[in-house]
């Protein structure tokens, strides 16, 4: 006998309608709450990372290192002047006259900054010769003193009478008024230009104290303009100018033949401004040395290795922790035993580092390093080691949250396989419009040089959580318009219930969760959650941030997509004509 559509759905019991809606809600709200948790304690991994390497001395390995009081056998003290132009582009560098003089006479290296690239994470590594992971500082928002060793602490350890002319942010990080034998620190302006003063500081300490035997002068003008202009406008290019008016009059007030000059950047800026990420401006700077113990030379070099190369050319030793070694291109000469010396510490801290890493196990075996060469390679090789067993250890995760998507996309694909075409295709939108915000119309990129500057990254991320919600809800649109167009034809109010209209919605968002969710697993699997021995790749660790944000605010697409489905899938020209036929 027939029997009305209608009335066969009747029979079910209507809680059960909205049974299925209502845990894809809970389940996509869940989802929601648990990636704002995580994204929130993951940002607080990276920024209050508590290194475990700052207290290593390498002396197991090396020996302990003798008092700094103590001259290196046969090496020359020099004089060695060391600026910092913070933010300096290389490309900017070249139009320079007073580091192209420098050049002429002396070194050029390319230099690689390590991640993240912003100022007080690169400062404490041209200071230190220890990058981010080893320093623990990770970025800007790091409260000092440095816990690890800087050529500040060498150079007054050792006798030397030294000059600090920079903005205060210096005494903060390297307590530089307490070290040093003299220091002038300036508060830090944007908007007022500073390096003429600093360098005027600078010449009239050294002649204050007759001389130093180590300076260090920041300059952070140019930094300035690029986050105010982007570091190929016109305004960055004209401070450009003025710094190096500056610098050729430092440089011609303090060489007197006998000062070794060493002039770098600790990171450069992105055409539009910013750094911290990973572009090839901001990331490849360089390091301009002339004077008495520098060869003429080009090399590549990392950022660590500026420490115990300006030590070497000082004559002293080198900041304990630093993981970099002396750059032996632009050594003329060993300066005695300090190039040996340099070698033996980086050995031990390389041992040191490699047993903090896998143990004791770690370290047995090795009976000799033949170069400074292979000290990169051994701790490269201890973290790969490290991480492999780490990953092991993770696979479930991945492999656990694969599965998960799966039996959930099979479970809707069973209950309603045009619900599940239309979520595929709904998610697929998903995708393509978030990413076509995030890469086309705002041209990001997975990087900490997307904001311009520390205080932007609140909006920033909320902008990226609108667009997100608005993703979801114009996915959640094209699925329920994807689902009318394949439905079967039925007439009467049986022409779909708001339950089912509810279900197409909420199945694309948690669909489009899922996807994210794997995503976000990956990374697990690759670093973990706890940031306590290596900090992860930081364009994958900005990606993965994202992800949760943007599984964040799919809480709200979770909400009002569905409504959005079953508005827009109940005015689709089909679903009006078999609902009046």
């Amino acid at each position: 006998m027939y029997r009305p559509a209608h009335s066969r759905s009747a029979k079910r019991p209507s809680f059960l309608r909205w049974l299925l809606p209502l845990i894809l809600l809970a389940i996509s709200l869940g989802l929601s709450y648990g990636a704002y948790r995580l994204a929130s304690y993951s940002w607080d991994q990276v920024v209050s990372y508590r290194s475990p390497y700052t207290s290593m001395s390498g002396a197991d390995f090396s020996g302990i290192r003798p008092d700094l009081t103590d001259p290196i056998p046969d090496a020359e003290p020099r004089r060695v002047v060391l600026v910092l132009i913070d933010g300096l582009r290389d490309d900017a560098s070249r139009t320079m006259g007073s580091i192209s003089g420098l050049r002429a006479r002396g070194a050029d290296v390319s230099l690689t900054v390590p991640q993240p690239s912003l100022s007080y994470p690169t400062w404490t590594t041209i200071m230190s010769g220890a990058p981010q992971q080893i320093s623990g500082v990770t970025t800007n928002w790091f409260e000092g003193p440095v816990e690890v060793e800087t050529l500040l602490d060498v150079a007054a350890g050792s006798g030397k009478t030294v000059v600090v002319s920079g903005p205060e942010d210096l005494d903060e990080m390297f307590r530089a008024s307490e070290v040093a034998s003299a220091a002038a620190l300036t508060e830090w302006s944007e908007d007022e230009y500073m390096s003429g003063t600093i360098v005027d500081n600078a010449l009239a300490l050294d002649a204050e104290v007759g001389g130093a035997d180590f300076m260090f002068v920041l300059l952070p003008d140019v930094d300035n303009a690029g986050h105010d202009f982007g570091g190929a406008s016109p305004g960055y290019a004209d401070t450009v100018g003025r710094v190096d008016e500056d610098l050729a009059r430092l440089i011609e007030g303090l060489d007197d033949g006998a000062t070794t000059f060493v002039v770098l950047p600790d990171h450069g800026h992105i055409d539009t401004g910013g750094h911290g990420g990973w572009e090839d401006p901001v990331i490849h700077t360089f390091a301009a040395f002339a004077g008495p113990g520098v060869a003429q030379a080009t090399a590549d070099a990392d950022l660590a290795d500026i420490a115990p190369t300006v030590a070497v050319l000082a004559g002293m030793q080198a900041p304990l922790q630093g993981t970099g070694t002396a750059i032996d291109a632009v050594l003329a000469d060993p300066n005695g035993s300090a190039r040996n010396a340099e070698f033996v510490r980086s050995a031990g801290i390389t041992l040191a580092y490699i047993r903090k890493v896998l143990g004791d196990d770690g370290v047995r075996g090795i009976e000799s390093i033949s170069s400074p060469t292979e000290l990169e390679g051994m701790r490269e090789a201890a973290d790969s080691k490290r991480l492999i067993s780490e990953r092991d250890g993770r696979l479930a995760r991945i492999v656990g949250a694969a599965l998960a998507l799966l039996v959930f996309a099979v479970g809707v694909g069973i209950a309603s396989w045009r619900t599940l075409l239309a979520a595929i295709v709904g998610t697929v939108v998903y995708n393509a419009v978030y990413n076509a915000l995030f890469f086309g119309l705002h041209r990001l990129n997975w990087s900490l040089s997307a904001f311009n500057e520390e205080t932007m990254i609140d909006a920033f991320f909320n902008q990226r959580m609108l667009e997100a919600a608005l993703s979801g809800l114009a996915a959640c649109v094209v699925a329920a318009l994807v689902y009318a167009a394949l439905r079967k034809p039925r007439a009467g109010s049986g022409a779909g219930s708001a339950a089912e209209w509810l279900a197409v919605g909420g199945a694309t968002v948690l669909l489009a969760q899922g996807v994210l969710v794997l995503q976000v697993a990956l990374f697990l699997w690759r670093w973990g959650a706890d940031v306590v021995w290596i900090l992860p790749d930081m364009r994958e660790a900005f990606k993965y941030d994202l992800d949760l944000i943007q599984l964040t605010a799919l809480g709200a697409a979770a909400v009002v997509g569905p409504f959005a489905a079953w508005l827009f899938g109940r005015l689709h020209p089909k679903t009006r004509r078999t609902a009046s036929a």
